[in-house]
């Protein structure tokens, strides 16, 4: 609380405040001041300092002279908070939204947007995009809203209980394959392999390993060992700028695979090249994911399978369909795709689980009487064993 003083024959009082909606350079809010005279009681100039401060800290009076937009606080928030911790894709989800909010909502401060002209934003939203893009965008505004609640720009956040429904029609419409789907395709691109082109390795690699693209592209050949047959999964191609890799998706995608002994000899088919990348078309450069579409588009076709919208990444769901029928257990399954959790395994795959279901629901149905019986017969004492 600032202390009254004498000028010119009145009394003077200063009010300091840290000022969240002006930051330095560094992203920190900066300390700002500002004093008035004139008062003709020590009383008088107290009450307009502590009136001052509580419309600064309440936000009904600007602290700074240039409040920012609601674009402008986005940006610049993500820019802080997010950027240093995310993969350049991710980034440009950001930033595509920056640029929406921006054509929505122009230079409007920030402490100017309500409750409705948000939630008629979102709405429309969206209307073009598929419910887990509509639940990313209103996840990284409700981030940067409570941001701005924790540096006093705002009074509340205003994105609190919007609701917004997702556009199903937009949803890629994507078939699940079968196993024996699946075998069809395997055997195709290994009966068509050619070594002078390393598409077709790429597609039976992902099969059987549940690489993602990024992952599969930036494979090295000291990622491998042929000894142990494992594959080291550290790295990922960055087929969308110019460096040759960036870090994987998230720190649980790092991860050391078991493969086949097949797929290693598939591949030592490729080291005739004596290129850097695994799947390189030059030493340092490797396929678009446009080459591998039109590949798999071509290899669906001539095995006389329509799967919908089936591109590179519904491969893992190839290999997650393997590993169901082999009867891998969902945690195992999880650490090999590098996933955060077993939750999200289970999420991701949850058409298999219903399969999983039904198939325990009948054997439940089929045996579980057999327990009721008095006497122990050679079946029951066999049921037991096994579940012992």
């Amino acid at each position: 609380m600032g202390e009254p003083y004498r000028k010119n024959g009145s009394w003077a009082i200063r009010v300091n405040w840290v000022d969240y909606t002006k930051l330095d350079k560094h992203g920190k809010p900066t300390y700002r001041q500002k004093s008035r005279q004139g008062f003709l009681t020590k009383t008088a100039a107290r009450k307009w300092e502590r009136d001052e401060k509580y419309k600064l800290e309440h936000n009904l009076i600007s602290a700074s002279p240039k409040v920012p937009s609601f674009s402008e606080y986005f940006k610049r928030w993500a820019e802080i908070y997010r950027k240093p911790g995310i993969t350049d894709i991710t980034w440009e989800k950001y930033e595509a939204l920056y640029r929406l909010l921006d054509r929505k909502f122009g230079k409007v401060p920030i402490t100017q947007i309500k409750r409705a002209d948000y939630q008629i934003f979102i709405t429309e939203y969206a209307k073009n995009h598929v419910q887990s893009t509509t639940n990313r965008a209103k996840g990284y505004i409700y981030s940067a809203l409570q941001s701005a609640v924790a540096d006093k720009i705002i009074p509340s956040n205003f994105a609190e209980g919007a609701e917004a429904k997702g556009n199903s029609d937009r949803k890629l419409k994507i078939i699940y394959p079968s196993v024996a789907q699946v075998k069809k395709i395997l055997n195709y691109v290994v009966d068509t392999r050619n070594p002078d082109n390393p598409i077709n390795y790429e597609i039976i690699t992902a099969i059987l390993t549940g690489m993602r693209f990024g992952e599969v592209e930036g494979l090295t050949w000291d990622k491998i060992n042929f000894k142990e047959r494992t594959i080291s999964i550290t790295r990922a191609y960055d087929y969308k700028h110019d460096r040759i890799f960036k870090p994987l998706k998230n720190p649980w995608s790092k991860r050391t695979i078991t493969v086949d002994k097949q797929l290693l000899n598939y591949l030592s088919e490729l080291k005739y090249k004596n290129y850097k990348l695994v799947f390189g078309i030059t030493d340092t450069t490797a396929l678009t994911p446009k080459d591998v579409t039109e590949r798999l588009r071509e290899v669906l076709n001539n095995c006389d399978l329509d799967l919908g919208d089936f591109h590179f990444h519904s491969l893992r769901h190839c290999h997650v369909a393997l590993l169901h029928a082999m009867h891998i257990d969902w945690y195992a399954i999880s650490k090999r795709l590098g996933h955060k959790s077993l939750q999200t395994t289970l999420d991701t795959y949850a058409y298999l689980m219903e399969e999983e279901r039904k198939r325990n629901d009948s054997i439940i149905e089929k045996n579980i009487g057999k327990f009721l019986s008095t006497e122990k017969s050679p079946e029951s004492e066999r049921l037991i064993t096994t579940n012992e």
